[in-house]
């Protein structure tokens, strides 16, 4: 409910919820207006921005009472930083937003009348998680992008990155000073035991580097092991130009160990990644499964893991490096019965159909499976469960009901909350084919 004053475009509002995209959602004269920073609960004034098909975007002018979940934010640079939207609520009210964002998707997306989520995992700290980051630079300045936009945000602290990480805009601003030409971004990776990675990359031209690796290291009061000079072009990933000292660490993860190298990916959140590991790989201990496949593979996170308690296992990954590192990780964690192949999608897909696996393990961007991808999966003659793990809860409901239509169901699902102070959250939904 809402009341208008004084002005065109100013009322009042209740937020009633958070919504997936980091707003709360209130109503006015029946029409749903979205927030940013905002708590469920809120009594609010705001102005309205624009107006849509169905629904205006508002932002915040004033709070009138605040909600029981509202907290200080921990961050100085909270609001004009893009990185989190969520810093002004109590974290466990976080946690059960996501919760709900994901039972809500699974029921207007996915058309699933009372999905099961028997689990809600929240992250052991929701501070000082994140082992990587990608940080902007502009006219000697360091930081990140506001929220929706390209402006850049100067920081000197972010209380999301890792202990080792968290105070290094200062030192990045005095290596920039030794730079002949000002980097697009600093990319930084720090794995479980403390050894970091540094991308230098750049947009266009750029003269040569002559620091070497252990001048960086003194500039930057990191366990750097190695750093490399990349460059982008036409909006795609960094391409590597040269690289300085070692381009890996390793990642220790339970029983498991895992290199990890500067172009390969790993989950983000230190203190959560054995956690989605094991309830990733628990799945294929619920039956006697043949054969494992992983599309999306990466490093072998989940491949491994799962190839444990499997009689065969397969991963697959478009990325060399990745299936570089998963080739070698199967050596170190001492198991003969995996395969990995580094394929794009269609080639992978058609490694998929003709393995034939009985236990499918699916780990997509954003963006989700194609409807090709879903299709090809749901048909495959020996398939009996899927394991889904998802950072999307929209992408994936919507998947869900096209894997329904070919005769695959949700069983259950988990939230693990990989993402605190965001509204990210990652899902583990569990899929089985009716016989």
């Amino acid at each position: 409910m809402g009341e208008k004053l004084n002005g065109r475009k100013q009322f009042r509002l209740r937020i009633e919820k958070l919504v997936y995209g980091g707003k709360g959602l209130g109503r006015f004269n029946g029409r749903i207006v979205f927030v940013p920073q905002v708590a469920p609960g809120d009594l609010v004034v705001v102005e309205e921005v624009s107006r849509k098909s169905g629904f205006s975007e508002a932002r915040l002018v004033k709070v009138l009472e605040s909600s029981e979940h509202r907290v200080e934010p921990l961050c100085p640079y909270f609001g004009k930083c893009g990185g989190c939207d969520w810093q002004h609520i109590d974290y466990k009210e976080q946690v059960e937003a996501k919760r709900l964002i994901v039972e809500e998707n699974l029921q207007k997306i996915g058309k699933i009348r009372s999905p099961r989520i028997d689990e809600v995992v929240p992250s052991p700290s929701p501070w000082n998680y994140r082992n990587r980051a990608q940080i902007k630079v502009r006219d000697g300045k360091v930081g990140f992008f506001g929220k929706s936009s390209h402006q850049l945000v100067e920081v000197e602290r972010c209380p999301l990155l890792k202990k080792d990480l968290e105070g290094i805009f200062p030192r990045l601003k005095e290596l920039l000073r030794e730079l002949p030409t000002e980097p697009y971004e600093f990319h930084l990776y720090s794995s479980s035991k403390g050894e970091v990675l540094l991308k230098i990359v750049y947009q266009g031209r750029f003269k040569r580097i002559d620091l070497s690796l252990e001048q960086v290291k003194e500039i930057l009061k990191l366990n750097l092991v190695g750093y490399g000079i990349y460059k982008v072009a036409n909006g795609g990933y960094p391409e590597r130009i040269k690289f300085f000292g070692r381009d890996f660490t390793y990642e220790k993860v339970g029983k498991f160990k895992f290199r990890v190298s500067a172009d390969s990916f790993f989950q983000v959140n230190i203190f959560q990644v054995e956690n989605l590991i094991t309830r990733v790989s628990k799945a294929a201990t619920e039956a006697q499964f043949m054969l494992a496949g992983d599309l999306y593979c990466g490093v072998g996170t989940f491949t491994i893991p799962v190839g444990r308690y499997v009689h065969r296992a397969f991963g697959v990954e478009s990325n060399f490096w990745a299936v570089s590192d998963a080739l070698y990780n199967k050596d170190i964690n001492g198991l003969r019965n995996i395969q990995f192949f580094c394929r794009e999608a269609e080639e992978g897909l058609k490694i998929v159909e003709d393995y034939s696996p009985d236990l499918v393990v699916v780990d997509p961007p954003r963006s989700g499976l194609s409807g090709k991808v879903v299709k090809a999966l749901a048909r495959l003659p020996r398939l009996r469960k899927i394991v889904y793990v998802s950072c999307n809860p929209s992408t994936l409901a919507r998947d869900l009901a096209l894997f329904h239509k070919f005769g695959v169901n949700l069983e259950r699902a988990k939230v693990l909350d990989m993402f605190p102070q965001t509204y990210h959250v990652e899902t583990v939904a569990y899929l089985r084919k009716v016989r």
